[in-house]
């Protein structure tokens, strides 16, 4: 590659990077949740309900909210997923998704660096 292409290779990359940098601030003012949401089928312990005669299912779903750093955290969020903490964890997922693109730019800018 000549020198001037990658010059302007590595401009479009560092624009790029402000550009994600640029969605990660807005996405941030979204109050966003990181981590994900999962669903459990429960058996109630009562000895004539259909739970405990050997049903495939328990009652639910019921949906819980586990949190990052380690997903141990979860939080009982009930048989609907309100639509508030459904959106504000897409939004975290998207800030993740962002920020490995930005990771992936950076290190293509570094190989760049070293040609």
């Amino acid at each position: 590659m000549e020198v001037n292409k990658i010059n302007d290779f590595k401009i479009n990359l560092s624009n790029a990077i402000e550009a994600i940098e640029h969605q990660r601030i807005i996405l941030m003012s979204r109050d966003p949740i990181f981590g994900f949401i999962t669903s459990k089928y429960v058996k109630c312990g009562k000895k004539n309900c259909k739970c405990t005669k050997g049903e495939k299912f328990g009652h639910g779903p019921y949906y819980y909210l586990r949190l990052e750093p380690d997903y141990k955290y979860k939080k009982y969020l009930g048989k609907k997923i309100p639509g508030s903490i459904k959106e504000r964890v897409e939004v975290g997922r998207t800030i993740k998704e962002l920020e490995k693109r930005e990771e992936k730019i950076k290190n293509l800018i570094s190989r760049l660096n070293e040609l």
